[in-house]
């Protein structure tokens, strides 16, 4: 019911939202924040931005591919310039100079004798229904500049839900710019990605011989327009027939811009917030005080939401997908969300705790045993199917030693008492599993991974 009165009043401002378009923002300040980390680039190195319903994973010279969890929108993003009075055009993946990590942001700075391009990066917790990661390009450069943003369309629901292939592309015009909308053969499935002022690139012909072309934004910079302004890169999707309406998406780009500098101000003081309440230490090497607090950020940053239900639970880590549809170990993992708790009740973020506890045991099987994995999309098909849901034999015991280790970390003895039938289940499914008589929990009950 929630949802549906959402999309009326959505809906209802769509009129409202024929008479704008995407928009650069005035340059907004970003958190600066004692915790930065800066390097010169290393190309092919990692980079992961990530928050519960949206990620960025790529490489250091700026590429990277858009998950609006749980769907890869796009791949492959690459950049390429020419500068007018400059005859050679730039590939700016390959002058990308330093990358500057912060807790609540990224920047990926490009570096030439002509420019310089900044690309911001963070990922919303509190993200709006269909919306995610946002990249901010900033320029600076004396001459008008023509720059193409390029990319693959992806529109693949995170494996091993079912995907189409390649999505067909549509450009929606609207005023001084327009957006794209993939479209796949599935009517609850489309995407739309748009950034101001940029126009599309090659849109071949159904007529033509089939062959693959990326898509691409096309932006001319204007130095006296353009200049202590953004040029945000907006993503969403929608996963419903009404939301993956053209103008439902076009809806969410067009919020998603008017809002960013209220939306990245929100995001930014979250983290400052868990900075000043979290455990912190202090010791003569400011670089260990600064990687224990590092350390409790990027297991906040493991944080994702379940779809439909909303459920926050802990995944185990992301990567770029490369051709698959599974971003690294982006999927909700027993074993390593209980391994993890231990460090979480250490530094007191009990509340984390029990959301992640409950989000196991929600899933608990009717005879006791523990889950061990469960993908982002396991509401959308048979997972049951599947053999993996309970396949390690290790997450039974492990979730009865973290449960201990959270009443005694924390003193919530009545979060025990609350959930003492699961904690029984799971003792009971313990304790029968021992086929040698020797005592020990039978550790063939699933795969035996406490061996390595």
């Amino acid at each position: 019911m929630r949802a549906a009165s959402a999309l009326v009043v959505m809906l209802c401002g769509i009129a409202a939202a024929q008479s704008s378009s995407l928009q650069p923002l005035d340059a907004f300040p970003l958190k600066k924040d004692g915790l930065t980390i800066q390097r010169r680039v290393e190309a092919g190195k990692p980079f992961t931005v990530a928050g519960a319903r949206g990620v960025l994973p790529g490489e250091q010279q700026g590429t990277f591919e858009a998950w609006v969890l749980p769907v890869k929108l796009l791949s492959h993003f690459a950049i390429r310039a020419e500068v007018e009075g400059y005859s050679v055009p730039i590939d700016l993946n390959a002058n990308a100079a330093e990358i500057e990590v912060s807790p609540d942001h990224t920047v990926i700075t490009y570096s030439h004798i002509a420019f310089t391009v900044r690309q911001i990066m963070f990922a919303l917790d509190d993200a709006e229904d269909g919306t995610g990661a946002v990249v901010l390009f900033q320029f600076d450069s004396t001459r008008p500049m023509d720059l193409t943003f390029s990319f693959t369309p992806e529109m693949r629901p995170m494996w091993p839900e079912r995907s189409q292939g390649t999505p067909s592309a549509e450009w929606v015009k609207h005023a001084d710019s327009g957006f794209y909308v993939l479209h796949t053969d599935f009517p609850n499935l489309a995407g739309a990605i748009g950034m101001p002022h940029a126009q599309p690139g090659i849109m071949a012909p159904y007529q033509e011989k089939p062959q693959f072309h990326p898509l691409e934004l096309k932006l001319h910079y204007d130095p006296k327009r353009d200049a202590n302004r953004y040029l945000p890169l907006l993503m969403a999707v929608g996963t419903t027939p009404e939301t993956a309406a053209n103008a439902v998406l076009q809806a969410r780009l067009e919020h998603l811009n008017a809002t960013l500098p209220q939306v990245y101000a929100s995001h930014a003081a979250r983290y400052e917030q868990m900075k000043n309440s979290l455990t912190a230490i202090h010791t003569p090497d400011s670089g260990l005080n600064n990687d224990f607090t590092w350390a409790e950020m990027s297991i906040e940053q493991l944080k994702a939401k379940a779809q439909p239900s909303g459920e926050v639970g802990l995944v185990a880590g992301y990567y770029s997908s490369g051709d698959s549809a599974r971003p690294g170990f982006g999927w909700f993992f027993g074993r390593d969300t209980l391994y993890s708790l231990y460090a979480v009740n250490s530094f007191g973020d009990f509340g984390l705790s029990r959301e992640a506890l409950e989000f196991l045991m929600q899933r608990q099987r009717d005879d006791g045993k523990i889950m061990h994995e469960y993908p982002q999309t396991a509401a959308y098909f048979d997972w049951k199917a599947f053999p993996y849901t309970y396949a390690a034999a290790d997450s039974t015991p492990l979730f009865l030693t973290a449960m201990l280790d959270y009443v005694r970390s924390s003193g919530d003895v009545a979060f025990l008492r609350q959930h003492c039938d699961v904690v029984e289940k799971a003792w009971h499914f313990e304790t029968t599993h021992d086929s040698d008589g020797d005592g020990i929990y039978d550790n063939s009950q699933g795969t035996g991974w406490v061996e390595s």
